[in-house]
Parts: C-alpha cells; structure tokens; sequence
C-alpha cells in the first residue's frame, strides 16, 4: 500500500506561554503543502516492523513510536497488530519546521488504523498522535487549521483558498529546544492570530501577507545568522513577505506574481541545498496558480 506524508508550513505562530510542565502553549494557524514523502507499508507476516529509509534513520525515530503507540492502543481493544515493511522515500528536508518526521507518524497512524480495522475516531487519533509529536495531529488532520496548546487542539479552517510559495531550506539547521529556550529570553507580546484567519477567509493576500507571524524567527535568527542572510537574498529577488516556518530553518517567500517565484527559484538553487515551488493549504486544481514545481 502507498501513502503520502504531507510537509507543512505556519503561516501563524505565536508562542503563548510557557507551561508549569515544561511545554510551550502556542496559537497557530497551520496548513498542508504539496511537498511530501511517499510510505510503502505492507503487513508482513512477522511479529516485528522492518522500517526502511532512503535516508538516515534512527533506530528510534517518530514512525517506530507511532507503531508502539498503536500495538498499546490495539491491546487495549484484546488485538494484537502484527508486523509491517515500512519504507520512506524522502522528500521532505529534516530540522527545517516542515513537520517531515510528525508526517510520516501521521500518515503510519492513518493507514495502520484503516488496514487493522481499528475504528479509531479522529479525536482519538488526534491524542495518540501527541504522544508521538507536537506536529502529528495537525498531520492527521491534513487541512488548514487553527492549531492550540502544545498541538493537540486542532480546529479546521473553513476556506478552499490555496496559493504557491518559495520554499528554501539552508545547509543549517535549528534545533527547536534552543529555539524555544532562547524566545524565553527575547519574549515578545502576543500576535492576532485572528486575523490571519479572516485573510484565509476572504482569500485577501494583502491582508495574509501583513499579519503573518513567527514569534520563534527572531530567536532561531540569532542561533543561526545565515537565517537573516537568506531571508535579504529572497527578498532582494522580488519576494514581497518572507518568513520563517515552525522553529526553522526552512523559509517562506510569498509573491502573487508566479514568475517571480520561478524566477527567485531559479536564482537560489544552486546556492541552497532544498529550493522548490510549492503549492500551500487547498489543492491546486481548487484554482489556484502554479503546480509546485521542483527546482533542487
């Protein structure tokens, strides 16, 4: 059986407080692109998975947590899931805020409840998800949404609108506990996340595009320097708005011109190692421009 695990980027983030347990609470608008692994899962007649990846993979890593979560779940119901080959065709780059490993969870989490006849309800896949990533049940749920607490409060949002965006990945990478660690120290006021909501609503790009935010971008700019580097090269190429994604250190940059997003694309690929034109929130056939085409 093939699955695809879709990336996704924050067009919202605001971080809102730090928990008594050590968690971030945080307000976040969410939604699906068009960048995605592709997963081969197949029951294989043994008692244990056999995971495979055409990249490097831990031993321990968010798809042999999803399955341990899941034996724990299908146990409670007297079932036992058997053994799965699990192969991962990476598209998706790591440590870039592009949910790559919460993806792949998700997309194992789906697929495994529908081969084992589970019957798990999408709340309850939304709380299984947690124990595995922040990031998971966002990925379950596969739209754009407005996402609270530490990711386990999804709410979808009701819009059809979807758009193209430059999609640029440096050689660094940011590490999200620094990330968060040092937003502790450059702490700033909250955003209104409502608004980009409405722009999403009213599919009104001006107003998206003026209220998007990233509460951990400065943090993770002065981990990484090379970040505010990149982000003065996509915007001397014409990029109107350019914005960090989750806690980096992949970046966003947004034109309503599509030439200008090929063309800024044809500009950094040879400079960065992941650059691609990709299509963000509703698919593209719903009739929006552009077709996510790779440039890497």
């Amino acid at each position: 059986m093939k699955i695809y695990a879709n990336a996704k980027v924050n067009l919202a983030l605001d971080v809102v407080r730090r928990r008594a347990d050590g968690y971030h609470e945080l307000d976040m608008v969410m939604a699906p692109l068009s960048l995605k692994d592709t997963i081969d899962i197949t029951p294989n007649g043994a008692d244990t998975d056999r995971i495979t990846c055409d990249a490097p993979l831990p031993e321990t890593n968010t798809v042999t947590k999803a399955m341990a979560i899941l034996r724990e779940e299908a146990s409670c119901q007297g079932r036992t899931i058997g053994g799965y080959d699990i192969h991962i065709t990476k598209r998706i780059p790591e440590q870039a805020g592009l949910a790559g490993g919460s993806a792949d969870a998700a997309a194992v989490i789906k697929a495994v409840n529908r081969l084992e006849g589970l019957g798990l309800g999408e709340e309850r896949l939304y709380e299984l998800g947690t124990r595995v990533g922040a990031d998971v049940p966002f990925c379950i749920a596969g739209r754009t949404s407005r996402v609270r607490g530490i990711g386990e409060l999804i709410r979808p949002i009701d819009t059809d609108w979807g758009f193209d965006l430059l999609l640029v990945k440096p050689e660094a990478g940011v590490s999200t506990p620094e990330a968060f660690a040092r937003w502790e120290e450059t702490e700033t006021g909250l955003h209104d996340i409502d608004l980009v909501e409405e722009a999403l609503h009213k599919h009104n790009a001006e107003l998206l595009l003026s209220t998007m935010v990233n509460s951990l971008e400065p943090a993770a700019m002065a981990l990484v320097p090379e970040l505010e580097q990149l982000r003065e090269e996509m915007t001397e190429l014409g990029l109107v708005r350019v914005m960090m994604t989750g806690s980096g250190s992949a970046m966003m940059g947004f034109s309503v011109d599509q030439e200008v997003l090929e063309n800024a694309a044809l500009m950094l690929r040879h400079r960065h190692p992941f650059v691609q034109v990709v299509h963000a929130g509703a698919p593209a056939e719903s009739g929006s421009a552009g077709s996510g085409r790779e440039s890497s």
